[in-house]
């Protein structure tokens, strides 16, 4: 029931993030479609330099107004996207060459985690494990967490990135992390994107705990990268990993305790923000579309009195 539970809070986090991108694209469309009518209108009233043909075309004004943060979030999630993918390919490219042969353990636990040609190993003191690839997942570990898990820790382990692989979370995460991106004039999609982040681990955790029937062998890994200290990820990487998070920790000593999915104040800045949009972009037209002959005929009369 637990484990259900946390996949429906992951699943209503993103699909609320989609939901808030879908309305924004929407009202983007709708805009644009006005947006060079709201030009004219910008350039004529300019031009005129009469408040009145300011005030008579306020509609077209506020569309056009909200065309810069919707265009910018478009903007911002792209070149999140070029980011991340850029930064992972560069970092992942320092691994390839410390990649070493699954010893006999591993490849039997792989074996049994239905991980078979899905791990890869690479050679570094540090303990560190992850999930990487967005069409085709594996899991990278290192020799050093190999050193320090006992069998049964790293079952768990790999069964907690198995989930991961299963459920191609790396391209989730990416797309989860672009979107609350695109949405930075909505608190709410920062605190939706951090609660699907949170909610897929500890999804993964319980689906470890679950194929084990056991929580002491994920809690004593956890226990043991904490105090090895393991290598730091960038947050950077679009990678599923094995963080030890205070979020974590809690929800595997207590499976039972409520996890917030939004900031309530958040939510309600969001909701005024999403309002405003609304009003704006279904505000009344102006009786009269401006065009440029308006202004130059201004123009032309401006130069003859003179």
């Amino acid at each position: 029931m637990a484990d259900r539970h946390t996949w429906r809070r992951a699943d209503v986090a993103l699909a609320c993030l989609i939901t808030l991108a879908t309305i924004a694209a929407w009202l983007t469309l709708i805009l644009s479609e006005t947006g060079l009518e709201s030009a004219v209108a910008l350039v004529v009233a300019v031009c005129r330099r009469t408040l009145d043909e300011t005030l008579a075309h306020r509609g077209e004004l506020g569309r056009l107004a909200l065309l810069l943060p919707l265009g910018l979030g478009l903007v911002l999630a792209v070149g999140e996207t070029f980011r991340l993918m850029s930064f992972t390919r560069h970092w992942m490219a320092t691994l390839v060459n410390v990649q070493r042969t699954l010893p006999k353990r591993l490849r039997h636990l792989a074996r049994i985690c239905g991980l078979r040609q899905r791990i890869i190993l690479i050679q570094t003191s540090r303990p560190l494990v992850f999930t990487h690839g967005l069409l085709h997942p594996r899991v990278w570990l290192s020799t050093g967490l190999l050193e320090i898990l006992a069998n049964d820790e790293l079952e768990s382990v790999l069964r907690h990135e198995a989930h991961h692989v299963r459920a191609h979370d790396p391209l989730k995460i990416l797309a989860a992390r672009c979107l609350g991106r695109a949405l930075f004039f909505a608190p709410v999609a920062r605190d939706l994107c951090e609660a699907y982040l949170i909610s897929k681990e500890l999804a993964a955790d319980e689906n470890a705990i679950r194929a084990v029937d056991d929580a002491l062998p994920l809690v004593r890994a956890l226990r043991k990268l904490l105090l090895a200290q393991p290598m730091v990820i960038p947050e950077a990487m679009v990678v599923s990993n094995l963080e030890v998070t205070e979020s974590r920790l809690l929800a595997l000593l207590n499976p039972n305790r409520p996890l917030a999915l939004v900031n309530p104040y958040h939510l309600g800045i969001s909701a005024v923000v999403m309002a405003i949009f609304f009003v704006i972009a279904f505000a009344p037209a102006a009786g009269h579309l401006p065009s440029f002959s308006e202004c130059a005929s201004t123009s032309l009369l401006l130069i003859g009195q003179t």
